[in-house]
């Protein structure tokens, strides 16, 4: 399957839906896909893009479409990340949110037992989400904007 006719499926079921979070999805899929048709893929990625395409068998309708394209969205970003080095926006930022949050809040609770293990807790955890959530959102923010740097973003 060409960019072109996973293009052409998704126009088609963005038609034919109401759904708030079906729409997101294929959009998202729509937002990828465009993003992929103007980039210069190489000799190497071309092939295996189509075949992925292929693969995903886009054109299957199922009882539970919102379910069976998440998935399917959820498998072609795995793809892009791992075969073909391409991150979407905001990747390493939506990462390094959510390890900052789990690193900041077992800092945090780990300050609040070393300074009073009763109001401790109530200042470390707070302060230490806080802070670990601004650092992972600062460092993602950096490496999302090397990757577009080096074209990477789709």
């Amino acid at each position: 399957m060409s960019i072109s006719e996973a293009i052409a499926v998704f126009n088609k079921l963005l038609k034919t839906t109401n759904n708030k979070r079906e729409r997101r999805i294929y959009e998202s899929f729509l937002k990828i896909l465009e993003n992929l048709k103007n980039k210069d893929l190489s000799e190497r990625e071309s092939p295996l893009l189509l075949k992925e395409l292929s693969s995903l068998h886009l054109e299957t309708s199922s009882d539970n479409s919102k379910k069976y394209y998440k998935q399917k969205l959820t498998e072609f970003k795995a793809f892009l990340k791992v075969e073909l080095d391409f991150t979407t926006e905001k990747h390493y930022t939506e990462i390094g949110m959510v390890y900052g949050l789990m690193v900041g809040t077992v800092l945090g609770i780990l300050y609040g037992a070393v300074i009073d293990s009763n109001l401790g807790s109530s200042m470390g955890l707070p302060m230490g989400t806080s802070f670990g959530m601004l650092f992972g959102l600062l460092y993602g923010a950096r490496k999302d904007a090397e990757a577009k740097k080096l074209g990477r973003v789709v």
